[in-house]
């Protein structure tokens, strides 16, 4: 049978793309006759070496060499021309091999599509091994105008350069992930017709879609997210289930497809939205919005009628801004859950309803309980097919052993049982756990399954606290956290939100207090925000806190971006003066040029105000860059450019673009102005406070971003204007993480470098054991420190108790058992 698989498969991949890549779960095994049909398949981009067919480590595979030696470009690509739909999976599986990853900086992956592109970046989890890498859509941002999942044309697989060293990838075995009826229970039918009309409901189309999406995916359920454009019954037979997350309007031939997945007994699953033609079939009727702003706080929680849905907690809190009106038709279906204001009291209104195929709930699904509102959507979805709770309970037992990169259970706790040596409040935990677990696979062995899942977070808890509890904490070290709102953790004053920072063992805060137009302080040379007028002078009541509680606090500017809260009258007049910056089509970004010479004075004058009037520790840069590669080219740059290289441009911008003539002196002079404000900032700031630490955010590959994004901290730190640098290293991969850090402590050289976890980045989320994975990385490396992002209220809640538990414990709880 392997041999006739292998036949079929190597027939596949001889064929014309159109045809070799039809319909199937593996539509490319790479398993080429010859370099030359290797070639054909996989072309190279301009000075990218040709793709080989190679057998390695007993694979079939395509071998692409990423030749960095003595070479310049910025990464290694290849194209695949393809023809595929993969709009009824939700992404794509494949096996990859590199022997050495470090010379990259990263591994990205990009789907043409139409005019545009959907992308992200990947990382192998292993090095000179085979393993397998999956790609989610809802993990990729799109580039251009993509025409749907539906049309793939092109894969392009891309290494970016971190070293000049050459080094290889392999890749074998591309096959579908998420399929319906192979891997995949659910289809949630993404509102792409919606998305198209309007930019603004583009946006909320993709955070609701990936909301229900990751809801499912952590209870271990798979499932599929196929656009409404296009979409046929027979693609949704094998669904268990269709969701409709927020799909404001069906086109005509999704509303038929549902009809006929329901008349084939399909069931649905709706959220604030319900065509008009898909109500009758399910036996509801919906009214007109209401708002919660005609009074506010009308809609703050769903509270279910006991035993109305089995295994849906009793409250749920969500804090919509406005539901849908919503009744059965006569007879057709009950009210489960009503909506109550935010003084506990009925607001009159359903929240959610069920019939014989259908449960509706009249808002989308939102994120501020995330526990309780993904246990609602499980319960709803089960309510509909049963199958699936026995899914989520299995799931949710098996990941009490996930901790600490353990696949389970034995193995986490063995490995707390290594580390804790005597520590007998971690091997108490552990007990607990495994008595917690033990209960909940006996309730799932019996079916009870929502009674399983009961145990299962207690367990999980349990096992968490076991892991933390078993780590050392290291001395000295500098462990800060980043905080993003000038007014510190919401609901919670300075003093407190410092407190629990020291008492957790944190050495240090960045609290963002300024950006390039508004100072959250009376400041003389930024405009003020409206809220220090009420709330007061932020820098002061942070640092009276820091002081109290022995914490450092570097003052953290976003530098030259305006920021959302810039009075709308100084963004008009750097506008009238020429100061904000274009791309090169003339768009314009709220972003200060950084060629204009009063911006430079502005952000130098800013952070000297700062060291010159507070006793803080340190000055931070963020953004000290461009926004990307295509600003700023203003009149103004313009200009001063010519200036600078006593020339005049004939072709403007296209001169500085691309293969331009000009295009390596406009890079070093794009470099040389956030140079500028660097080095006048380090030493001005310095003259006035001699012992205060200057320290920037920076993009972690200098390699690609001195040019992309003109930001050269090699030279900030070789030149000792920087006494820490801080790469944003946010990742949820620890092996990326790891070969990010090597390479950055070779580029800072003898300046420390304190690499930036990120814990709630629009890039990585990390609980707390995975958190614990990257500091040991930044302890192997010897960085000295470390940074977090970001010091919200989860993370002071959560996070920060687990860390204080042995990681990061003061001295004074690091004794004793």
């Amino acid at each position: 049978m392997k041999t006739v698989v292998r036949l079929l498969l190597f027939a596949l991949a001889s064929l014309p793309p159109s045809l070799a890549w039809a319909d199937a779960v593996t539509f490319d095994a790479c398993d080429y006759r010859d370099d030359a049909t290797a070639q054909a398949a996989w072309r190279p981009m301009k000075g990218s070496a040709p793709a080989t067919a190679a057998r390695v480590a007993g694979r079939a595979a395509v071998r692409l060499p990423c030749n960095f030696a003595g070479t310049a470009f910025e990464r290694a690509s290849w194209d695949r021309a393809v023809a595929i739909d993969l709009s009824a999976a939700r992404g794509i599986r494949f096996d990859f091999f590199c022997p050495d990853a470090a010379p990259v900086g990263q591994f990205s992956i990009y789907f043409q599509s139409g005019s545009g592109w959907y992308a992200t970046t990947f990382q192998p989890e292993a090095t000179n091994a085979w393993c397998t890498v999956t790609i989610n859509q809802n993990a990729c941002r799109t580039e251009g105008q993509p025409a749907g999942w539906n049309r793939i044309s092109t894969i392009r697989v891309s290494a970016w350069r971190a070293k000049n060293t050459d080094t290889e990838i392999c890749l074998a075995g591309f096959r579908r992930a998420g399929v319906l009826g192979v891997d995949a229970d659910i289809a949630i039918l993404r509102a792409e017709s919606s998305a198209r009309a309007s930019p603004a409901e583009a946006r909320s189309v993709d955070q609701f879609t990936h909301a229900i999406a990751a809801g499912f995916e952590s209870f271990g359920i798979g499932c599929v997210t196929p656009n409404d454009i296009g979409i046929t019954g027979s693609q949704l037979q094998g669904a268990k289930l269709v969701v409709l997350p927020y799909n404001p309007a069906l086109p005509a031939g999704a509303g038929e497809a549902l009809r006929e997945y329901l008349r084939a007994g399909g069931r649905l699953l709706a959220f604030y939205h319900l065509p008009p033609e898909l109500q009758s079939a399910v036996g509801l009727e919906l009214g007109r919005q209401l708002k919660a702003d005609e009074r506010p706080g009308r809609f703050a929680a769903i509270r279910f009628t006991p035993g109305a849905l089995p295994g849906a907690p009793p409250l749920v809190k969500q804090r919509s801004w406005n539901i849908r009106e919503a009744k059965p038709v006569s007879g057709a279906g009950r009210i489960l859950a009503e909506w109550l204001d935010d003084q506990g009291r009925p607001a009159g209104q359903p929240a959610v309803i069920a019939t014989a195929n259908a449960v509706l709930m009249t808002h989308v699904l939102l994120d501020d309980d995330r526990a309780n509102q993904r246990r609602m959507l499980l319960a709803m979805a089960g309510l509909l097919a049963p199958d699936l709770w026995r899914q989520g309970a299995t799931a949710a037992i098996e990941k009490i052993g996930e901790v600490g990169g353990s696949r389970n259970f034995e193995d986490a706790a063995a490995l707390i049982r290594r580390q804790a040596g005597s520590r007998e409040r971690a091997t108490a935990a552990l007990a607990e756990a495994r008595t917690l677990r033990d209960s909940a696979l006996a309730l799932n062995a019996a079916g009870k399954f929502a009674e399983a899942m009961d145990q299962t977070p207690r367990a999980a808890q349990r096992m968490m606290q076991a892991f933390c509890l078993a780590q050392s904490s290291r001395p000295g070290e500098f462990r800060a956290f980043w905080c993003h709102s000038a007014f510190g953790v919401d609901g919670m004053e300075w003093d407190e939100a410092i407190k629990r920072l020291a008492e957790a063992g944190f050495t240090a805060i960045l609290p963002n207090m300024l950006w390039g137009g508004v100072a959250f302080y009376p400041s003389k040379v930024l405009p003020v925000a409206a809220d220090v007028g009420a709330r007061g002078d932020q820098i002061a009541k942070c640092l009276a806190a820091c002081k109290k509680y022995g914490v450092q606090m570097h003052v953290w500017k976003v530098n030259w971006n305006t920021g959302r809260r810039v009075p709308a009258e100084f963004l008009e007049r750097m506008r009238r003066e020429g100061r904000l910056q274009l791309s090169s089509k003339g768009r314009e970004e709220p972003w200060l040029c950084p060629s204009h010479p009063d911006n430079q004075a502005l952000e130098i004058a800013s952070l000297l105000e700062v060291a010159r009037d507070y006793d803080v520790d340190g000055i931070h840069f963020d953004y000290i860059r461009y926004p990307d590669g295509d600003h700023c080219f203003c009149p103004g740059c313009r200009a001063r450019f010519e200036k600078a290289i006593a020339a005049e441009l004939t072709r403007w911008p296209e001169d500085a673009l691309g293969t331009g003539p000009r295009r390596q002196q406009w890079l070093d002079w794009r470099r040389s102005n956030i140079t500028t404000v660097v080095r006048a900032v380090s030493e001005q700031v310095r003259a006035v406070k001699p012992k205060i630490k200057i320290s920037a955010a920076v993009f972690r590959n200098w390699t690609t971003d001195r040019d992309g994004v003109g930001q050269d901290w090699k030279l900030w730190c070789e030149r000792g204007w920087l006494d820490f640098v801080c790469p944003m290293d946010y990742t949820n991969s620890d092996r990326q993480f790891d070969n990010w850090v090597a390479m950055q402590k070779e580029w800072a050289g003898r300046t420390p470098v304190y690499p930036g976890i990120g814990v709630s980045s629009s890039s990585s989320r990390l609980p707390a054991d995975r958190t614990i994975g990257q500091i040991a990385v930044t302890r192997r490396h010897d960085t000295g420190g470390f940074v977090i992002f970001n010091y919200g209220v989860a993370e002071s809640r959560e996070l920060l108790p687990l860390l204080g538990l042995g990681v990061t414990a003061p001295p004074a709880t690091t004794l004793g058992p």
